[in-house]
């Protein structure tokens, strides 16, 4: 079977086309080679470290996952422990929060108060810290019955972690100045009262917690 061939006309005119499509400048036939672009000289150190990890992105990927797995186990034995694991944030709230049931009743603290005030007001400054003082270890032993012992010092009480940061500050101050009173036979005077007093009115007053 013979193809029938294209007439010469036709491919005069094709011919002719061809050429007048190839002498039109704003036709582009000879494209430029692709030149890839130079990446900023600040991202060069992160790529280039990023090259040379390649290898090893499998090991950290895998890393990755087990390190996960661990710390999901781990907060699920803390569950089963009965131990309540929270996020920093939780972790400062709810120490607010044990802090304020540490707060004595307002009404006995203020009772309390004006009875060393009393005291003081007479100049019996070393009984009324004195009062300060026991009241701050009843409240203490109310919150911790199985924590004071008789041979605990006011000191140990003073650095025991299980009493919440501010009663234990408050605590402290009070105890410091009646060990003065007691083994450097120091006078409490007016100033010690003051000092005294304002710890207990921390420990005890919603407003000195602000």
């Amino acid at each position: 079977m013979t193809v029938a061939q294209p007439g010469t006309a036709d491919a005069e005119w094709l011919a002719r086309m061809h050429k007048q499509l190839l002498a039109d400048d704003s036709i582009q036939f000879d494209l430029p080679a692709l030149v890839q672009p130079e990446p900023p000289a600040w991202l060069k150190p992160l790529l280039e470290a990023l090259a040379k990890l390649g290898p090893y992105m499998i090991y950290l990927f895998w890393g990755a996952v087990i390190i996960g797995v661990a710390i999901i186990a781990f907060l699920l034995v803390l569950e089963a422990k009965g131990v309540a694991w929270r996020l920093p944030w939780r972790r400062a709230r709810k120490e607010a929060e044990t802090q304020e049931e540490w707060r004595p009743d307002a009404g006995a603290a203020q009772i309390l108060l004006s009875e060393a005030d009393a005291l003081a007001a007479r100049g019996e400054y070393d009984e009324a810290v004195h009062l300060l003082l026991r009241r701050s270890v009843a409240d203490i032993a109310t919150r911790l019955p199985d924590f004071l012992r008789p041979s605990l010092t006011a000191r140990d009480i003073a650095a025991a972690s299980s009493i919440p940061t501010r009663p234990r500050t408050a605590f402290s101050e009070i105890a410091r100045i009646v060990e003065a009173a007691l083994f450097a036979r120091r006078p409490v005077g007016a100033e010690g009262w003051q000092q005294a007093r304002g710890a207990y009115e921390r420990f005890a007053f919603r407003d000195a917690w602000a």
